[in-house]
């Protein structure tokens, strides 16, 4: 998910390219195999044995060890740099995070129920879980039949989004589809970007998913289903990790930001996040704030297309003159202004992902109430 990129000052910039340098030159052996840093979350979520999912996922962990000392000296460079690298941001963390406070306590059942419900279908217990194991879930290889190659450049074609090879990237299935589905509209404004976040959630419609790629009716709902999980995982994620650097940022003890780390994102998941990758979620200062107001500003677009223009919106002209409008715009307040809202509103967003969620049931033994703490029966 891109997002607008903050001026920072030259000696940042070039300890951002070190470390991307580093990180593309990281290698792990793995069975006799060198395989790249940044390829290994893909390869993990590819292992359906848990063992060697693990095993793999330690190996990822050393390796983020390494490079922690460099991200270490750019999070003192951030801490020197101060209000010059936020200067720049048009949305307040501080105010962000207080207003999602509602979102989370909204979506925390239904959320706990299908991670319990995912979780499941591959033998593990939620008080056992690691986010590797989500990465496994989300990867969606049940549904990969359905998203070959051909039936997903067809169906991004539906849309006018044919921007790129869909077998040329990282991902494949439908994360293939989502990534073309996004591809092109980050721009240099987040209304740029939020256009292509709309564009992304049509990988989670039922109609799109029916109609432009095929998929067979009796199983469109527990598709959908899914993709409304994944979906609400990476939100919940993202609002975990910007109340972690809003504490990091009054408190940027090493030992102290580990533990918020995984205890926050963590508590937030309802799954075991590694303290090692403490630092490496942070690309730049309060990223997570702007990648929220992304996918809320997309959320707020998406209900007004389907207002207006029906669930398969992405057929009608007008709302693709209205979508270029709002990518047009500087600033997300000028995107709000046309689409009619006075702020950023995280309502639309809950419920696009609760009416495509099954339900709040457990799907085995009976109606349950699951919570953070556990399930019990009604």
């Amino acid at each position: 998910m891109t997002s607008r990129s903050l001026a920072k000052p030259t000696d940042i910039t070039s300890l951002d390219r070190s470390i991307a340098d580093a990180e593309s030159g990281a290698m792990v052996v793995w069975r006799g195999e060198r395989i790249a840093f940044p390829a290994l979350p893909e390869r993990i979520a590819r292992i359906d044995d848990r063992h060697e999912r693990d095993r793999l996922f330690s190996a990822y962990l050393e390796a983020l060890e390494a490079l922690n000392p460099r991200y270490e000296d750019r999070l003192q460079r951030w801490a020197s740099a101060g209000e010059q690298l936020t200067a720049g941001l048009e949305v307040d963390p501080v105010g962000l995070a207080a207003d999602l406070e509602r979102f989370v306590l909204h979506s925390e059942t239904p959320y706990y129920a299908a991670l319990r419900r995912y979780l499941a279908l591959i033998d593990i217990e939620q008080g056992d879980a690691t986010v590797a194991d989500v990465w496994h879930i989300a990867r969606g290889a049940t549904w990969t039949r359905w998203f070959g190659a051909r039936e997903v450049r067809r169906a991004v074609a539906a849309v006018g989004r044919d921007l790129a090879d869909p077998g040329g990237g990282e991902h494949e299935g439908w994360l293939a589809a989502e990534d073309q589905l996004g591809a092109g509209s980050s721009g240099a404004s987040l209304p740029g970007a939020a256009v292509g976040a709309a564009y992304r959630t049509l990988a989670g419609s039922p109609e799109w998913a029916a109609q432009e790629i095929g998929v067979a009716a009796a199983e469109v709902v527990p598709y959908v289903d899914f993709a409304a999980f994944v979906r609400l995982w990476r939100i919940r994620r993202a609002i975990g990790e910007l109340q972690y650097e809003l504490r990091l940022s009054s408190n940027p003890d090493p030992a102290l930001a580990r533990a918020y780390y995984s205890g926050i994102v963590g508590h937030m998941t309802g799954v075991m996040v590694p303290e090692a990758a403490y630092l490496h979620v942070l690309s730049a200062p309060f990223e997570s704030a702007q990648r929220l107001a992304v996918e809320i500003l997309a959320a707020d677009l998406v209900e007004v297309l389907e207002g207006r223009y029906g669930p398969t919106w992405w057929r009608s002209a007008e709302a693709t003159g209205l979508i270029g409008g709002i990518g047009a715009t500087a600033s997300v307040g000028d995107a709000l202004a046309q689409l009619g809202y006075d702020a950023l509103d995280w309502r639309p967003l809950l419920r696009q992902i609760r009416t495509r969620l099954i339900g709040e049931m457990s799907g085995y033994g009976g109606p349950n109430i699951t919570t953070r703490a556990g399930t019990r029966k009604v």
